[in-house]
């Protein structure tokens, strides 16, 4: 069998394996869409181009891989604009924090899909390939698009707990330590001018003026947030 029968043929058994997916270009060039199976609302798809070369099936054909445009109604999908009033704003936040919905893939997933199915093409050098080639895309890319769900929803939870974290923090306040405590005791006592008011106090008991009694009475010794004019003022009494 010629290698021109041998492509007749295959092509012709891929019309009955994909009736509705398959779009001849020309006796050579055709692509098949693939329908993949996710775990999602939205419906995703490959679409595997295929050039038969002269010599196929004794060398690889030419393949290309691109995402399938969606087939579904957008307001299927979205909503129509009724949706609105009932709650769109709701609905948006709910599409927004499931995950799944949001997954794509980019170009470099369909790099890393068309990499595999070229190596498996030249492991069925000498046999027609493309219905296998279609199969393991289909396989490939479910499991690619599940990895990606699984990644998104780990960088998720992550984040998630490094909210929930930060948000503890406010609840668990800052640890004391020695030199936390210094450090703050020291900034309170220049703030409250603690230093002056012991000034005042010493020179009050140590000049002769007054007995620890009498400051004591006077109230000069209570807490150290007490003003220096009190202080003063006690001071200027004991003068008179």
């Amino acid at each position: 069998m010629d290698a021109l029968e041998e492509q007749t043929q295959e092509l012709e058994v891929l019309q009955s394996i994909y009736p509705d997916e398959l779009e001849i270009l020309s006796e050579t060039h055709f692509t098949v869409r693939l329908n993949l199976d996710t775990n999602t609302d939205r419906k995703h798809a490959l679409v595997l181009e295929v050039k038969y070369p002269a010599e196929y099936p004794e060398v690889v054909p030419v393949l290309d891989i691109e995402v399938g445009e969606d087939e579904e109604d957008e307001d299927d999908y979205y909503g129509s604009d009724d949706d609105d009033d009932i709650d769109s704003d709701e609905e948006r936040n709910r599409q927004a924090v499931n995950l799944a919905e949001s997954i794509d893939f980019e170009k470099k997933d369909l790099s890393t899909l068309l990499d595999k199915i070229n190596e498996e093409a030249e492991m069925n050098l000498g046999m027609p390939s493309v219905f296998a080639l279609t199969s393991q895309l289909k396989e490939e890319a479910e499991q690619l698009f599940q990895n990606k769900i699984d990644a998104a929803q780990r960088k998720y939870d992550r984040e998630l707990v490094e909210r929930e974290m930060e948000e503890q923090k406010k609840f668990n306040g800052t640890k004391v330590t020695r030199e936390s405590w210094l450090e703050w005791r020291n900034k309170f006592r220049e703030e409250m001018k603690v230093a002056e008011k012991d000034k005042a106090l010493f020179d009050a008991m140590h000049n002769g003026k007054m007995s620890g009694r009498e400051i004591f009475e006077k109230g000069l010794a209570g807490d150290e947030d007490e003003t220096v004019d009190s202080v003063t003022e006690a001071v200027k009494e004991t003068q008179i």
